[in-house]
């Protein structure tokens, strides 16, 4: 062992005794402290004894609250005597709302038109909102909640009839439908099942058959007569097939049939617009139909050209001769076209302003593509102009047929505008 180790060792001997004296005269002076806290006690109690304090109480001090009690939870707990609810309602809440303010009072020189009971007032057809007329605003009535109905249809808008079977079993529904005509056909395949839509294809024998007639359509309403002899034929087969029919609406039918038909004629709105080539020159079949197809343009077996749109293959409009005449196949082929006729039925369609606007679009195109004018049914010019009193014309008599509770483009417009 070197004269180093043992300086470091001495050194290590020598910081060990320093922390731990240091440590014994902090535990002793810790030990010798006052206890200051019991000090404080023993004065306050002596101190009790000798005087009492003075308390001053101000004139208008208020109560001091007695202290809180703590209440400990139970399990048992006694019913209340009396039951009070936690909403209130003030007396201003549930006043009467104020009564509606009258309309204007309109001049005696103006003619006053009945609307029917169940739809509202809609301009007359052909008017377009450029032309001077005066408008009488009334406040509008609070919308009622719609009331639902057992029916999958419209009562208001079809007579029909129920058929069951007397045995309470299935029976065969088609031959009802084959002589219900264009009346709608609802099934239900068992007793508590949903309504659906008859399809012969998947469906056979059903539970309950619902036939529905609408009351007018675009060949007009629907007369007394006919009526009579739509029910008369169903009750003859019901007898025949071992089935009741049920009978329903026919006792006021052919008054709501005429006004239905005043009310559809109204709102059923058809822009048309023809293509006319600007030389005053004709086109080739095989251009035409090159020019339609590859524009999304598709030939029916009826005769017409189609228009489809893109994203959900729906029929928009449909373009035919310019003299309404029928396409075929071998008439574009050895033939020449003078004009060409493009008509959009809005009732027909869901969301009908916006295909409107598709509409217009594919009009634009199409002018362009064949060098060709766009003309209204009268010969003038189709310009921008004509095509926004259209859109106008268009949105209020769809607007007038939603509010009536039809919606354009459902099952029911389609029944009724067919």
């Amino acid at each position: 062992m070197n004269s180093l180790q043992i300086g470091l060792i001495a050194i290590g001997v020598v910081v060990v005794a320093i922390l731990f004296a240091w440590q014994w005269w902090q535990s002793r002076k810790a030990d010798k402290k006052p206890d200051v806290r019991a000090h404080d006690d023993l004065r306050d109690a002596v101190g009790a004894t000798d005087r009492v304090p003075e308390v001053i109480t101000p004139v208008h001090a208020e109560p001091v609250p007695p202290p809180i009690e703590r209440i400990e939870p139970t399990l048992h707990v006694p019913p209340a005597e009396t039951w009070e609810p936690r909403i209130t309602l003030d007396d201003a809440t549930v006043a009467a709302p104020p009564a509606p303010a009258l309309p204007a009072r309109v001049p005696d020189s103006t003619p006053v038109v009945a609307a029917p009971s169940w739809v509202p007032p809609v301009p007359t057809a052909g008017s377009l909102p450029s032309e001077s007329a005066a408008v009488v605003t009334t406040p509008s009535a609070p919308a009622r909640p719609k009331l639902q109905s057992e029916w999958p249809f419209d009562e208001r808008l079809h007579v029909h009839a129920s058929v069951v079977s007397l045995s309470g079993g299935p029976f065969d529904a088609a031959p009802f439908v084959a002589a219900a005509g264009r009346a709608s056909a609802w099934v239900r395949l068992f007793r508590q099942s949903p309504w659906e839509l008859f399809d012969p294809a998947n469906v056979g024998s059903v539970q309950h058959l619902a036939l529905a007639l609408p009351l007018a359509s675009r060949a007009g309403p629907i007369e007394a007569h006919d009526i009579d002899e739509w029910r008369l034929v169903l009750a003859e087969l019901a007898q025949k097939q071992a089935c009741e029919a049920q009978f329903f609406g026919f006792r006021d039918g052919p008054a709501r049939a005429a006004e239905l038909d005043s009310f559809l004629a109204a709102v059923d709105i058809i822009p048309v617009a023809y293509l006319v080539k600007k030389d005053g020159g004709q086109w080739t079949g095989t251009r035409l139909r090159g020019t339609l197809e590859a524009n999304g343009f598709r030939l029916q077996s009826d005769g017409r050209f189609a228009y489809h749109e893109v994203e959900t293959d729906a029929v928009i409009f449909h373009a035919v001769d310019g003299f309404e005449r029928p396409f075929t196949p071998e008439r574009l082929r050895t033939e020449s076209i003078a004009a060409l006729r493009c008509m959009l039925e809005p009732v027909r369609l869901p969301n009908p302003v916006a295909r409107f606007d598709m509409f217009r679009q594919s009009l634009r195109a199409l002018s362009k593509l064949l060098d060709a004018e766009l003309k209204t049914s009268e010969g003038t010019a189709l310009g921008e102009a004509e095509f926004t009193a259209m859109r106008d014309e268009v949105r209020t008599a769809m607007d007038a047929l939603a509010n009536a509770g039809i919606e354009p483009g459902s099952d029911t417009a389609r029944a009724l505008f067919a």
